[in-house]
Order: structure tokens, then sequence, then C-alpha cells
């Protein structure tokens, strides 16, 4: 087992990719040492000015979010008309993650970056494959494309009487994958697959409107109409 999970988990990211998170098998000491992580370029050379310096941690310190600078991924500010974007469609590129110490060496990454992706998150177009009733078969959810994987946390189940079903929950197949497994049985019943406002996807869209099309001051993506999705066992 690799001593970090590098998220996007799939081969390719967007060239406006917002964030990278990172999963680790222990809690790392805080601050975070960025100088632990490096965006190469396929001719092994650091692309400059990537990164932001700073990094997001979970409260228990296994979970980091590294942010790509949002100046130059968003269009028509200073440091994207300055220096462009960090990642450009075409090209292969690696993160790097130092710093394990002993026998473990440093963890890779390598993508290949796809055009940019500026449309708003469709959880419409999303395919639910129903579990059985009476069993705690997992609730299996094609989003069609990948969403951060701190979006696991921001899908949820509930049931007729609009409470939360609990369970655990997964990403899989590069994150283009929800996995839920109940605690209990399903019942033959009525349930609702709901999306909590913050759900993104890598390039930081989300249902109520794109990273490109929003403004921090003039969107109120909490207040954003999602339909619930329904959901019977089979």
């Amino acid at each position: 087992m690799a001593p970090v999970e590098i998220h996007p988990a799939g081969a390719t990211i967007p060239e406006n990719l917002l964030r990278i998170e990172l999963r680790f098998g222990w809690p790392q000491p805080m601050p975070f040492d960025v100088r632990r992580l490096t965006l190469l370029d396929a001719s092994d050379r650091e692309i400059p000015g990537a990164l932001l310096d700073l990094t997001l941690p979970s409260a228990d310190g296994r979970r980091l979010t590294v942010l790509m600078d949002p100046g130059r991924i968003k269009q028509g500010v200073g440091p994207n008309l300055d220096a462009g974007r960090a990642l450009r469609a075409g090209d292969t590129v690696r993160l790097r993650v130092d710093g394990f110490g002993g026998h473990q060496p440093s963890v890779v990454k390598t993508w290949h970056v796809t055009p940019a992706v500026t449309t708003r998150l469709d959880t419409a177009r999303w395919r639910m494959t129903a579990p059985r009733a009476g069993s705690r078969e997992p609730l299996l959810v094609d989003l069609q494309a990948p969403i951060s994987s701190t979006g696991e946390a921001l899908i949820a189940v509930r049931d007729a009487s609009g409470r939360r079903v609990e369970g655990r929950t997964s990403l899989g197949h590069g994150d283009t994958q929800w996995r839920f497994t109940p605690d209990r049985p399903w019942r033959k019943s009525a349930y609702e697959l709901v999306t909590h406002p913050d759900l993104e996807d890598p390039a930081g869209n989300r249902s109520c409107a794109a990273f490109e099309q929003r403004r921090a001051s003039e969107v109120r993506c909490d207040s954003a109409a999602r339909a619930p999705r329904p959901l019977t066992p089979r």
C-alpha cells in the first residue's frame, strides 16, 4: 500500500485543475512542508508557480488539499494574463511527493492534461444502480466524470422521513464512481440521493455555476435549487 493516495485518481486532469488532494496512511506533521511537493513537466523540470504555498489539512492530519494558483486558472485576471495556466492540454505532468524517509521512496502520480472543463457540475447525468431490498448491497452511482475527492462526503442518501442513512462511502474508477454501503439493510421503501452545495469537480465547478462563471461575492450556491434523485431498492 502506498503511503499516500493522490487525487485526482484517474489518468487525466483538465488544464484548469483547481486542487490536488492527498490521503496519507498516517497523520502528517503540521504545518505541512510544501517543499515535499513538486509538479514536473514531461522533461522532468519543475513547473514554476503552479502550486500555491498553502495547504489545507483535515482535522486529523491524514488528508491534505493542495491548491493550484487560482489566479492563473481563471481567465482574464492578472496572473492568468501574465503567465497563463500552469497546465496545458496535451502535456504530460507528474506530481512527486517526497519526505517519507527510510525505505519509503517518493510517490509519483502521472497525468495527461486534457482541455479545460468550464461547464457546471451536472448531477442530473448521474446513473444509479439500485441495490436489492433486504440486503446491504452497495449503492453505485456512475458520476460520468470525476468529482473532487473531498466530495465523497458531500453526497448522501436520506430515507422517506428525511433522515440521513448511515453507512460508508468511497470513490472508485478514477473518482468517477460513488459507492455507499449502508450500516443496515435497505428497506423496500423510497430513498433519495442528495448532494451538498459545496460539491465540486476537480476544476472547481459546482452544480450552481462553473468556476469561470462564479464570483464568490455574487453567487450563493447554498440557495441554488438541486433536485434530489429518487431511489427505490429493487
